[in-house]
């Protein structure tokens, strides 16, 4: 990926350490344009990791001690965590067994005279479904966060994620579609006000050198990484475009009893994994060592059955589906360069690891 840029990037680099333009600075400010104007919203801030814009967007919405968020149980556990970091409290809920979503009728049912806001996770790259969720939250006066971590770039009829929302958050972990040289993150908003105030607490709460209307945080955008961004921005459309690509085979010649997600009409997933479901996944794991095929395993403990959490009193059983998706899911090579041979390889040692 990175050695067809890698003149750019270099540059790029090059430019920041020219004029010591490290920390929020025209680098970061150019990127942040950029990136809201792709996600098709008005107003972005740069911060150091995507847990870090959960948890900013979820303070400057003021969620605090005895408040709850609805989060779903299939997610990387930063989405929960945000919460927690806040002193509020996460509710688990399960997600749709074709999309591996969170839904409308999962949130509904979890809503309580506590519960503040929503963090829809767009899983894998699929977006979640956004209108109906939006719907629900505005009738409920809950607010509404798409965690988009995984899925830049993904849309709903043609509408990105990261503009259905109050705000929305991306992180730039080097793996992610877009992704930093290191750690980095953004949230992005229509609402002007939100994203001052996330820029207000990624920075101590400065209004002025030495000068701090509040308590704030050190939790900003280095302006190499945010230089870095602006360079692979300009390609993450093809990218994505190749990881679909690389789907699309794996879902016309594998087994047909290895499912991926379902995605529905109008829907892009983007892809940030290829995810399978595999109903002896130790076996197949066993198999694939042998065949020398790459696999990873996303995510195997629910986030509501693991041990940061047992104080919330969630048993076994609580949330079917996520936990039988702990149990099967299994990831595939997926990245951009992959070649056909490799893809055959995979493919024909699956077909023969059944």
């Amino acid at each position: 990926m990175h050695d067809s840029i890698r003149a750019e990037l270099d540059l790029a680099i090059k430019r920041v350490v020219d004029t010591s333009d490290f920390i929020i600075g025209q680098e970061v400010s150019s990127f942040e344009q950029g990136f809201a104007s792709y996600c098709g919203v008005q107003h972005a801030a740069g911060v150091s990791s995507g847990t870090a814009a959960l948890f900013l967007v979820l303070k400057a919405l003021q969620v605090g001690p005895g408040d709850e968020v609805i989060v779903p149980a299939h997610t990387y556990i930063a989405t929960a965590m945000a919460v927690s970091q806040c002193g509020a409290t996460p509710v688990f809920v399960d997600v749709d067994q074709l999309t591996w979503n969170i839904t409308p009728e999962h949130i509904k049912a979890a809503i309580t005279p506590k519960t503040k806001g929503v963090i829809a996770v767009h899983i894998y790259g699929l977006p979640a479904d956004m209108p109906s969720i939006v719907s629900l939250c505005r009738k409920n006066g809950l607010f509404i966060v798409e965690d988009a971590a995984q899925a830049h770039g993904a849309s709903i009829n043609g509408k990105k994620v990261g503009s259905f929302g109050d705000a929305a958050c991306f992180s730039f972990y080097p793996s992610k579609n877009l992704g930093a040289l290191g750690e980095g993150g953004a949230v992005v908003s229509d609402n002007a006000d939100l994203i001052e105030k996330v820029k207000l607490l990624r920075d101590y709460g400065r209004t002025d050198k030495y000068v701090h209307a509040q308590v704030g945080y050190n939790l900003r955008l280095q302006g190499i990484q945010a230089a870095v961004l602006s360079v692979k921005l300009k390609y993450l459309d093809g990218w994505n475009a190749e990881r679909k690509n690389i789907a699309d085979y794996y879902r016309a010649h594998l087994p047909e009893d290895l499912t991926m997600q379902q995605v529905p009409e109008g829907f892009k997933h983007v892809y940030h994994l290829a995810v399978i479901r595999v109903d002896k996944r130790e076996t197949m794991i066993a198999k694939l060592h042998g065949e020398q095929i790459g696999f990873g395993l996303h995510y195997p403990i629910p986030c509501h059955l693991q041990e940061a959490y047992v104080s919330l009193n969630y048993m076994p059983g609580s949330l079917p589906v996520s936990e039988t998706l702990a149990n099967e899911c299994l990831s595939l090579p997926l990245f951009v360069g992959m070649d056909l041979f490799a893809l055959k390889h995979i493919c024909t040692g699956l077909t023969i690891s059944l």
